[in-house]
């Protein structure tokens, strides 16, 4: 490609991706090193409107890198060896050896262009590193949103519900009732009068919502006279306020 010719459309940026996916050292690139890779090497060939970002802070260009990676492997010039991790197939090869000046590539479907079976040594070294969720996150920034969720979505959805699993702690349903009474059992010592100390606003204002949460709604609606307005975040007395109101409508008061 022409050092002078200046990246001004979407297809311009498929030839320099593929060029950096053929010339890596070991044969594969991650995402994250692609889009370095791509900035230290193509950026005085890139318009000043593509150095824009996004609300994600991204840059124009880097989403065109990311077109230009789902493009590639569309048409067979470019492969995935795994979550992240990129390598250019042995017709991209052949393409780059037979148009070494060629400043845009054909776009054909991947049935006309397939790649021929890759060598055991190639395997071996496109073997990817492990998908992690922490990998996933890098890499959703640096993608389009489309292409990211055509491309990993699915993985990313079960893998972001397995993490999210992991906060779940495991309770009998008498040890979830046990610790559910106990809560109980203090607002209504409060309500009765048989609490040796005062609770804390913060503290009436947890009950609220928690007897809210049981469908408690008398004890929700008595509680809220003992929450005082100075003591607490203005957002946490707002909320147990509403909160306190919808049970009054509730009750029909």
């Amino acid at each position: 490609m022409a050092l002078d010719q200046a990246l001004t459309s979407p297809r311009d940026y498929d030839v320099p991706v593929l060029r950096l996916l053929a010339e890596s050292e070991d044969g594969r690139l991650r995402t994250a090193d692609l889009f370095r890779l791509f900035g230290e090497r193509y950026s005085h060939l890139i318009l000043e409107k593509h150095q824009r970002r996004d609300s994600r802070d991204r840059t124009v260009w880097q989403s065109y890198v990311g077109w230009s990676l789902y493009e590639l492997k569309q048409c067979g010039y470019a492969q995935q060896a795994g979550f992240g991790v990129w390598i250019a197939a042995d017709v991209g090869r052949q393409w780059l050896n037979d148009n070494p000046d060629a400043t845009r590539v054909n776009r054909v479907s991947r049935s006309r262009a397939p790649s021929r079976p890759r060598t055991a040594r190639q395997t071996r070294s496109a073997t990817a590193p492990p998908v992690t969720i922490e990998v996933l996150e890098q890499t959703r920034k640096l993608l389009p949103a489309e292409q990211f969720r055509q491309l990993w979505g699915p993985l990313y959805d079960q893998m972001l519900a397995q993490e999210r699993a992991k906060a779940i702690t495991e309770l009998s349903r008498s040890e979830l009732g046990r610790r559910a009474e106990r809560w109980l059992n203090e607002a209504h010592a409060f309500l009765r009068g048989q609490n040796a100390g005062s609770p804390s606003s913060e503290v009436v204002c947890d009950w609220i919502h928690f007897c809210y949460a049981l469908e408690l709604y008398r004890e929700a609606a008595a509680l809220l006279p003992y929450v005082h307005e100075d003591e607490v975040d203005p957002a946490v007395y707002k909320r147990a306020r509403r909160i306190a109101d919808v049970c009054r409508g509730k009750l029909g008061r």
